[in-house]
């Protein structure tokens, strides 16, 4: 099990007997955050092969994007996403892990106001507004953000009641389709619909 940016940044686990995740300390693969249950998956080798399942977690656990019910059988590359909060990758023992992780999703430059896709940079950039709507929701690290939030942050000095739901629902629609000039698979920007947006990492 791999996952890149966790509290100790990129860390490895041999799955080489049943590895449980969670926020309790004694876990084998710790994350120290409220939104993650003490006890919340557990990864462990079948006859098959490996299988990942839900321990009575709060929050919810996908695999590739898929919510997990039962024990769902691994292969090579899949994604593992605990409470929306933090993403495992499980690597067959056979396979060497992909360097292309280290490459999808995300990256933004403070510095420079540049954002990389796929460790490709968007040019031209993007607009202010959209550079401080993909801030928001970057710095939120795939938790919801509500309208209200967004509408202050994009917008800090106009009446929050001022800014229409058309307007906030185009600036949406914009910067996923500069999003997707490069990577058109993968949908960031996830609706809730009737609370707000969040981020979703491939």
């Amino acid at each position: 099990m791999i996952i890149l940016h966790g509290p100790a940044g990129k860390q490895e686990w041999p799955v080489d007997h049943d590895l449980v995740i969670g926020r309790d300390p004694a876990c084998d693969i710790c994350l120290p955050d409220r939104q993650i249950s003490r006890r919340h998956a557990i990864v462990r080798r079948t006859d098959d092969g490996y299988a990942v399942s839900d321990a009575g977690s709060k929050n919810g656990l996908w695999l590739n994007g898929t919510p997990v019910e039962g024990a769902m059988p691994l292969t090579d590359g899949d994604e593992i996403s605990i409470a929306a909060r933090f993403k495992l990758f499980f690597v067959d023992a056979e396979a060497t892990a992909p360097i292309v992780f280290e490459q999808r999703g995300l990256r933004i430059d403070p510095d420079t106001m540049s954002v990389y896709v796929n460790g490709r940079p968007l040019d031209p950039p993007l607009s202010g507004p959209q550079y401080e709507l993909l801030q928001v929701l970057y710095r939120a690290n795939g938790v919801m953000v509500s309208r209200d939030d967004i509408v202050n942050a994009v917008w800090p000095d106009v009446d929050p009641g001022g800014v229409s739901e058309d307007a906030l629902d185009a600036l949406i629609r914009r910067l996923r389709m500069r999003l997707a000039e490069i990577d058109e698979h993968h949908q960031y920007i996830v609706t809730l619909r009737g609370y707000g947006f969040r981020l979703d990492m491939p």
